[in-house]
């Protein structure tokens, strides 16, 4: 399953509908506070709701705030936005909407309605006032294979649970009912998975995050103390306990760590060494340079700060205690993963992710400030190790109050293509002034 699109809808500086073209890699670019992380952000959380994990605005790394620090501040009476992904599953398109509103009584979004398009019909199951509100079919055109199903608010916002099995729920004794069900099975055969109904192609669809802001590596780690720091001594927990116990696991980390490190001009090596005998017993990070081994705390902060972001990239099904799936699907979102990186180390972060995209199963959106990363994988679309059609480069442009979304494609010498009038405007400047032009 390909997500190919990505849209929101009145979310913060976002008017109306903005389209982000979604390819097995792709950057997102612009000035500060231009909804970048913003997008990062509703992107995870529309994977994990659609996967049955729930909803939550505010899980690590993202903190959106309440609903009204959500949606966007308009003079709109009725206060909404909407999510939705398009994606492609055994050749056949879905694009799936999730509208939000205000939770009654709360502070939260809570789901209003879901809607799932495919070609040759749709259905929309929306949610009524009560909470308790028996699912049941309210309209249907047999024809045009259009159904709308009620529920309560409850069932589309109930998290670890198939969320629409209520769709084919029914006793199947209305006319409308037999007809929503031999849809369903019709779209089963399509798919040729048992992944009925429809929405259970997001099932295999997953939406890891890391942070800008990374944790200041320790000298020492000890297991009986280290806890709830996703990004920071959990990297070094979970690297000390596949040494440990996963030596198979270890070699091959190990050595995609010590490739990249070489590379980028890093590091040579990378070690754990414990300081007991047992497997809780403290331990350390140690980092080969150019001299001799030396301690993760006394070598350039870079190492420290792109470690977390690589384990996560080479590794996901294992670093994240996922179940190993071939019909996963990965996305690793990152934000700003060259800071504190040497232009080298950028260049060389955005071959690997050219490299680890040719998997098939593995794609990035990622939020960067770096020409050196966007310069990387053009050159690698121009030496052949990633198709130009497998590359997006999404501008985010600052209008006003609001901003608009710009998708950058590529051709087969790496040119841009569909580039807006302003994009770079800043660079073509300060260049003009180098030369000793007026700009």
């Amino acid at each position: 399953m390909n997500i190919t699109q990505f849209t929101m809808e009145d979310v913060r500086c976002f008017g109306e509908r903005q389209t982000l073209e979604i390819r097995p890699l792709t950057f997102l670019v612009g000035e500060n506070s231009t909804g970048k992380t913003t997008a990062l952000a509703c992107f995870q959380v529309l994977a994990r709701y659609l996967r049955g994990e729930g909803l939550d605005f505010n899980s690590h790394p993202y903190s959106m705030g309440t609903f009204r620090d959500i949606v966007r501040n308009s003079k709109k009476k009725e206060k909404k936005f909407k999510l939705g992904f398009a994606s492609k599953y055994n050749n056949e398109d879905i694009q799936t909407t999730v509208e939000l509103v205000e939770k009654a009584k709360g502070l939260e979004p809570t789901v209003n309605s879901v809607a799932t398009q495919l070609a040759d019909g749709e259905i929309v199951i929306q949610v009524e006032n009560t909470a308790k509100q028996e699912p049941r079919l309210d309209s249907f055109d047999e024809k045009q294979n259009q159904y709308k199903i009620i529920c309560g608010t409850d069932i589309l916002n109930e998290p670890r649970v198939s969320l629409f099995r209520y769709a084919y729920s029914f006793s199947n004794e209305s006319k409308g009912e037999i007809a929503l069900l031999r849809y369903l099975e019709k779209i089963s055969e399509k798919f040729e998975e048992n992944i009925y109904p429809p929405w259970n192609v997001f099932k295999t669809l997953l939406a890891f995050s890391t942070s800008p802001v990374r944790s200041q590596p320790k000298r020492t780690y000890d297991p009986t103390r280290e806890f709830g720091d996703p990004e920071g001594s959990d990297v070094p927990m979970y690297l000390m306990r596949i040494e440990a116990t996963q030596k198979d696991n270890w070699e091959v980390l190990k050595q995609q760590l010590v490739e990249f490190g070489k590379s980028s001009g890093l590091f040579q090596n990378i070690e754990i060494k414990s300081l007991g005998r047992i497997l809780g017993a403290p331990f350390q990070l140690q980092v080969k340079v150019r001299g001799p081994k030396a301690n993760i705390n006394d070598v350039g902060y870079g190492v420290s700060q792109i470690l977390p972001i690589l384990v996560q990239i080479l590794n996901p099904s294992i670093s994240k205690n996922v179940q190993r799936d071939p019909m996963q699907s990965f996305f690793s979102l990152l934000q700003q993963p060259e800071i504190h990186l040497h232009p080298k180390a950028q260049a060389e972060l955005s071959s690997l992710l050219v490299k680890l995209t040719n998997k098939g199963n593995q794609s990035f959106i990622v939020e960067t400030h770096s020409d050196y990363m966007i310069d990387r994988a053009r050159i690698e679309i121009i030496r052949g190790n990633i198709r130009p059609e497998d590359v997006s480069l999404i501008y985010f442009e600052p209008k006003g109050n609001i901003v608009k979304v710009h998708n950058i494609g590529f051709d087969k010498m790496a040119n841009m293509v569909g580039v807006p009038p302003h994009y770079g405007e800043f660079f073509l400047k300060e260049s003009k002034r180098l030369l000793g032009f007026k700009g």
